[in-house]
């Protein structure tokens, strides 16, 4: 089944995106093109990336190129030609005034009026972590597992082909002999509308599993799922409840979405581990099931008596809960830090970058910013910084306006 990332759109300032649409284009003779296809060679990836901005901008947010200064909130892992793609579209291109690239995971903290805190982030194929400490990433403690949303979407599929009935008339029919393998936008519909996070199996002491090595033991109800053809899809309770225990079974290494946590804990300095695990944030579509915060917290105090993690005593755990939708926490920081003047230094200038090229663009993990008062001048040399801008944003006035921490609900 083929699936697509999807991009987060709208304008610095605002409390919420304009748009979240998938990153393809779809060419005159129907062929869907990925954009972010590591097979696609320099020139089609410019290429499709022109089509892609120029349906942002005249399609979507109907607004001149020319008139806004543009913020990417980038993958940790991006490899430097897309980047470089990027830049040479928006500026050659598009024309923009200014282009700051930042990495995407810290800025979920921004909204929080914080600048510590361990991230956790359920995509759609890994989840991955990292370790943000007064503004400075902790890079050793990145980590991440191919677990996400497309794992839960294949435990479900399995458990419907083991188990899964159609109401037909008066009667039943097996869910696999009607449909085979459902469509993926269904799939992801009944796990939009059905599915949760329950309880550990250990704690309902039921030691019963299915073929896919699934527990049973669950507490959910049956439920009725329409189907196109008019007929009702029985959801099971234990597909329901049970069909998420995929994430934290783990991915054949002894790796989960919690172990990777409190293998990025043990990554971290000795002495900011304790603050680390007081101020987890959960982010992303794959976490914002009910419940999911507090089974990753059961599974957390669980694996904390296993030998592998007995040296680690990160204290209270405690997680966020935002007041915004957890799949755009990185955009709502990335609309606040654009809406901040006092980073105008940590934008590339369209001057900028047309006298010195691509080698003005900035790789996060470096403090050295060739950019400094780049819209005052193209001819300055590289300067140190031993900021990012995380922590310059903390340091801005409109920082202050951000709610409290004593504000924010932790559980």
């Amino acid at each position: 089944k083929q699936w697509y990332q999807r991009r987060v759109r709208g304008f610095a300032g605002e409390s919420s995106p304009r748009h979240i649409i998938p990153s393809y284009n779809v060419k005159s003779s129907n062929e869907v093109v990925n954009i972010c296809d590591p097979k696609l060679s320099k020139q089609d990836l410019t290429d499709e990336l022109v089509t892609f901005f120029h349906a942002i901008y005249f399609r979507y947010l109907l607004t001149n190129p020319k008139d806004r200064k543009v913020v990417i909130c980038e993958n940790f892992l991006q490899t430097g030609q897309f980047r470089e793609s990027i830049a040479e579209v928006l500026f050659k291109q598009f024309s923009v005034v200014g282009v700051m690239m930042t990495p995407s995971l810290p800025l979920a903290l921004i909204p929080l009026g914080t600048p510590t805190g361990l991230i956790v982030n359920v995509g759609y194929v890994d989840t991955s972590v990292i370790c943000v400490y007064e503004g400075m990433i902790i890079m050793q403690s990145y980590l991440n597992v191919e677990l996400g949303t497309n794992a839960h979407l294949m435990a479900i599929q399995r458990m419907i082909s083991e188990e899964g009935v159609v109401e037909v008339g008066k009667g039943t029919k097996k869910a696999s002999e009607l449909y085979g393998d459902l469509e993926l936008s269904v799939l992801e519909d009944i796990r939009a509308r059905s599915c949760f996070c329950g309880q550990r199996p250990e704690e309902l002491n039921d030691t019963t599993f299915t073929k896919s090595g699934v527990t049973t033991a669950h507490r959910a109800a049956d439920m009725r799922y329409p189907m196109s053809d008019g007929h009702n899809l029985i959801i099971s309770g234990k597909v329901r409840e049970r069909s998420m225990e995929v994430l934290y079974d783990g991915d054949g290494e002894d790796n989960s979405i919690a172990t990777i946590v409190l293998d990025s804990l043990l990554r971290c300095p000795i002495d900011c581990r304790v603050e680390l695990a007081s101020k987890i944030l959960v982010i992303g579509g794959g976490s914002m099931l009910a419940g999911f915060d507090h089974r990753l917290k059961q599974e957390l105090l669980a694996l904390l008596e296993h030998p592998r993690f007995s040296k680690l005593c990160p204290g209270k755990l405690k997680f966020y809960k935002p007041n915004y939708y957890r799949n755009v926490m990185s955009w709502i920081g990335g609309a606040i830090m654009g809406s901040v003047e006092h980073l105008h230094d940590r934008y590339i200038s369209r001057d900028f970058y047309n006298a010195k090229g691509a080698a003005t663009l900035p790789d996060w993990t470096s403090l050295a910013v060739p950019l400094k008062d780049s819209f005052q001048n193209t001819t300055g040399t590289p300067s140190r910084r031993t900021s990012t801008p995380l922590r310059d944003f903390m340091s801005s006035p409109i920082s202050s306006s951000l709610p409290p921490l004593s504000n924010l609900s932790v559980s």
